[in-house]
């Protein structure tokens, strides 16, 4: 298979492989190894579990790979539907890579021959049509009041609770005298 470029820019993009390995292989290889370490090893690049999604498509029995796309992850009705006929013959294992795998750089894989890409589908971007609040109390910061300063202490107080002290104690000293 050929290199493949995911920049680091890229958000919402999943890459569908087919993994041509028989399903006993790829059952004893997962028993022996976690997903992202076997993915790792398919793609030439480290993953992590949030970076891809490895399976049995045995598992969606029912659903099937082109319902599992379009109504797990949102994907375009349309773009599914062009590549249906080669989603829906795959059999056996398939490797869902998320585009979050370039979250600290680009990145360029060297996928093992046993992959094959069979599609790459992009995930809705949310639309951003609100209308701005016009309102003062919309605006930044508008609702937070300043902290509270301590009184500061008059140094008068404080001279005055100190005679008053001395007092207390002179006449206590002169009545025990």
């Amino acid at each position: 298979m050929s290199v493949i470029e995911i920049p680091i820019a890229e958000r919402g993009v999943i890459r569908v492989f087919a993994i041509s390995r028989p399903m006993s292989e790829m059952a004893r290889l997962l028993k022996q190894h976690s997903k992202p370490a076997l993915a790792s090893t398919l793609l030439s690049h480290p993953v992590s579990q949030d970076d891809i999604e490895l399976f049995a498509l045995s598992d969606l029995a029912g659903v099937g790979l082109p319902a599992y796309l379009t109504d797990g992850y949102d994907v375009d009705k349309a773009a599914v539907r062009a590549d249906r006929a080669r989603l829906d013959a795959l059999d056996g294992y398939v490797l869902l890579l998320f585009s979050r795998v370039s979250n600290d750089g680009d990145v360029t894989l060297h996928p093992s021959s046993d992959l094959t890409l069979i599609g790459t589908y992009a995930e809705p971007k949310s639309e951003r049509s609100a209308v701005p609040i016009a309102t003062a109390s919309a605006k930044l910061y508008s609702g937070v009041t300043p902290t509270p300063r301590a009184p500061e202490r008059s140094r008068v107080g404080s001279a005055l609770t100190a005679v008053v002290a001395l007092l207390i104690l002179t006449v206590i000293w002169w009545i025990l005298r």
